[in-house]
């Protein structure tokens, strides 16, 4: 018995350290898992899209384990006292605010140094946006599947080691024996249908009390499973066929919402700086209301002035002030915003002085530096914008494919319509069970045996209604391949159409600030020289102010309108790091 215990404690020791590996064995394990699914969608990448896009998702360097907590039935349990932070200010004093008025010190910063540009926010979203990081997700599940789907069309082995320990006998000194199995087998799936099968079992049987004869033999056995009719052909490979094609759809999902996220997070920093210009508008205005405030007064004080004047004047100076404050803290906001949507702590820095100047990305891109923001050529061509796009769109690429797997779904219904006619053949070995030698088969001793089964079509309810469903899901692809060119069709021409009125919108408020500009300056003059009371300047100014946020507005807005159009026709590509690409040029028209 103590030589049993032994050999169970063994046993069991042995399956734990081949079943459970160690938590090093597991990061590796990841790890090589990790580099097979990168490899597998670079090259995915390269042959769908020529170009390639950083999709991993981080190895862990340890592998995390529950706590006792996971294991509560009633987790995270909350108290029903109110913290005593939240007490009315009568029965609690106000916390003291810090020496400069500020909020609390926060971490250091996880933005680049500078300037946070265009491109830095491009790169800093595609690293910490949490979508993106689900998007790259969602592509290595894509790739992790078909990693499994490929393993098993390549030769499957098996093991077992089995330990049988058996006490024979009524009631006492029962003969007793251990008996052990070696169980060694590999399959492969054939290309058409069908498996092949190898496997060899060993025995070995030893007694304890030396009264049970022992014995030992192997057994080699060679199978072979192939269909004729039904699950024979490119059916047996649909799986496979069918994950393939997946993997290109999403590695095209995944480059599509890339450039998507391009336009959303630039069009949330084109926002972010025409909040901070108005910002700046505001408080110049607000500077020259405190000075016409300032002189109202002194003009009174002289008895050049009314009193009414000088109240005009202080009630127009207050209502800045407060256009004022809340220009700075729409600002606040839309910075608590942008840093939500590029997965920046909303705790972090980002002030206007951290910005770009509405003013210097024009510049640059006059320069060239940001090629995405310059006016692509075919606006002037709606027709070939449209053909470029029906080419190129991606979406649209996938509902043509899946229109091919629809059809190739009915070509799997008709099959399985068909008779199960089946070929099965096994051709099995053995050792001689009077000599004692696990290794020496006996030819002699072969069996073969080999069969052929006709299964027919007496019940095939489920599979027909099946290829109905087939046939209909084919006109469901067909009818959503035309809807979505129609809608990309529109996107496009609507695409073209905010271009040209941006543009115009643009031109029209650059006049507007011109206007407003010899109006402030003339109502300026004709208060200077007493002939307009401060009502008409202080409207003068409010006309100035609308008008340098209109026009920065029509900036921002014709930028986003051209990402739109790049992103509509396809045209939209972007490095690695999120930063920009030269944008192709589309083709003259004929």
């Amino acid at each position: 018995m103590k030589l049993t215990g032994w050999l169970v404690r063994v046993a069991f020791a042995a399956a734990a350290g081949l079943v459970l590996p160690a938590g090093t064995g597991c990061v590796r394990l990841v790890q090589q898992t990790d580099r097979d699914v990168a490899r597998l969608i670079k090259e995915r990448q390269q042959s769908a899209l020529g170009q390639t896009a950083r999709a991993d998702v981080g190895t862990p360097t340890s592998i995390p384990k529950p706590d006792r907590a996971s294991y509560r039935y009633d987790p995270s349990p909350t108290s029903p006292h109110v913290p005593a932070g939240f007490q009315t200010a009568a029965t609690q004093p106000a916390s003291a605010p810090t020496a400069n008025g500020d909020a609390p010190t926060t971490a250091p910063s996880s933005r680049p140094a500078g300037v946070f540009t265009l491109t830095a926010a491009l790169a800093y979203a595609q690293e910490h946006q949490r979508e993106y990081q689900s998007a790259k997700e969602d592509l290595y599940l894509s790739a992790l599947a078909l990693t499994l789907e490929r393993h098993l069309w390549t030769p499957i082995f098996a093991a077992n080691l089995r330990t049988v320990y058996g006490n024979f006998g009524e009631a006492r000194n029962f003969d007793q024996a251990m008996r052990f199995m070696a169980d060694l087998s590999v399959s492969q799936r054939l290309p058409y249908g069908g498996t092949f099968t190898a496997n060899a079992v060993s025995t070995l049987i030893r007694d304890v009390k030396k009264s049970i004869t022992g014995q030992e033999g192997s057994n080699l056995g060679l199978e072979l499973d192939v269909p004729f009719l039904r699950g024979a052909g490119h059916v047996a490979r649909e799986t496979l066929i069918q994950l393939e094609r997946d993997l290109t759809y999403s590695v095209r999902v995944f480059e599509r919402y890339r450039r998507q996220q391009l336009v959303t997070v630039a069009q949330a920093y084109f926002d972010l700086l025409a909040a901070k210009q108005r910002v700046a508008d505001s408080e110049e205005s607000y500077g020259n209301f405190v000075l016409d405030f300032e002189r109202a007064s002194a003009t009174e004080t002289t008895g050049r002035g009314t009193p009414l004047d000088t109240q005009r004047a202080q009630q127009a100076m207050l209502v800045q002030e407060n256009a004022l404050e809340s220009s700075r803290e729409a600002f606040r906001a839309t910075a608590d915003s942008f840093k939500l949507l590029i997965g920046m702590p909303v705790d972090e820095p980002l002030g206007r002085d951290d910005l770009e100047d509405i003013e210097t990305i024009e510049q640059l891109i006059e320069a060239g530096a940001y090629p995405l923001l310059a006016r692509p050529l075919a606006i002037n061509d709606e027709s070939l914008a449209v053909a470029v796009a029906l080419q190129r769109r991606l979406d649209l690429l996938i509902l043509r494919d899946q229109v091919d797997d629809a059809r190739r779904g009915v070509a799997i219904s008709r099959n399985a319509l068909l008779p199960d006619l089946n070929w099965n053949s096994t051709l099995t070995f053995d050792t001689d069970p009077s000599h004692y030698n696990l290794g020496a088969f006996r030819f002699d001793r072969a069996n073969w045996r080999s069969e052929v089964v006709l299964g027919l079509p007496l019940e095939r309810t489920a599979e027909r209604n099946e290829l109905r469903r087939r046939l209909i899901a084919v006109q469901q692809a067909q009818r959503t391949q035309v809807g979505q060119t129609e809608r990309i069709r529109a996107e496009v021409r609507r695409a073209v159409n905010n271009i040209r009125l941006q543009e115009r919108s643009l031109e029209i408020q650059r006049q507007a600030v011109k206007v407003a500009e010899r109006q402030r300056e003339f109502a300026e003059i004709q208060y200077d020289q007493g002939k307009i009371d401060n009502r008409d300047k202080i409207d003068a100014e409010n006309a100035w102010v609308n008008a340098r946020n209109q026009l920065n507005l029509a900036k921002t807005e014709r930028w986003g309108a051209i990402l739109q159009f790049r992103l509509a026709t396809e045209t939209l590509l972007i490095e690695e790091d999120g930063s920009q690409l030269p944008a192709p040029e589309l083709p003259e028209s004929p």
